[in-house]
């Protein structure tokens, strides 16, 4: 399966980075913004060995009318200008947040309805697996997509991810979200996640 394969040569690619690269935002801020460009970069160094496929697109931006736009990180193809076979979007420490469920999975529900090719979707989130006492809770201010969260900082530095897949579960219980495959990172550790 390609979701496993990814995430085991994730897994290697990062085992040398500092050990607060994931788990911090101090490769997440304002001139060290290091952590989503060098993992999506990593990831499509990841895609252009996968054996299934043939060419990678960034930043793709699929669009098939009335407001069904799709645009995630990386797309693997099968062949250049062919089809599809996986897609990815990576979410850093600064956007492994509640965008996640209408920002990436309500926007590829709707986008594959139009579509034959039903590719998997995979969503990384960086989210640490234990107390993370200098974890941000970014745009919280009224009107901003966090601002449901004002108040919950210290339930959300106790575990990130507990927090953060909580509120995923909760989001996605009425969507099939079947092809779509949620990868976490916290430190070095990449693993597959059940959301149900």
């Amino acid at each position: 399966m390609l979701c496993t394969e990814i995430i085991n040569e994730l897994r290697r690619e990062i085992s040398s980075f500092p050990d607060d690269f994931y788990d911090t935002f101090n490769f997440t801020v304002t001139g060290n913004n290091l952590t989503h460009p060098i993992t999506v970069g990593i990831l499509c160094k990841i895609l252009w060995r996968l054996k299934t496929v043939s060419a990678v697109g960034v930043d793709m931006r699929f669009n098939a009318g009335r407001g069904k736009k799709f645009q995630p990180d990386l797309t693997g193809f099968d062949s250049c200008g062919g089809e599809p076979i996986i897609f990815l979007d990576y979410e850093s420490p600064n956007s492994s947040d509640s965008r996640i469920p209408n920002k990436d999975v309500v926007s590829y529900k709707n986008w594959v309805e139009t579509q034959k090719n039903r590719a998997p979707y995979i969503i990384i989130t960086t989210l640490p697996d234990g107390n993370a006492p200098d974890w941000q809770l970014r745009y919280t201010t009224e009107g901003y997509l966090n601002d449901h969260c004002r108040g919950k900082k210290s339930e959300i530095i106790k575990n990130p991810y507990l927090f953060w897949y909580s509120y995923y579960r909760k989001s996605l219980k009425d969507i099939d979200i079947c092809n779509i495959f949620f990868v976490n990172i916290s430190g070095k550790a990449v693993g597959l996640i059940k959301m149900q």
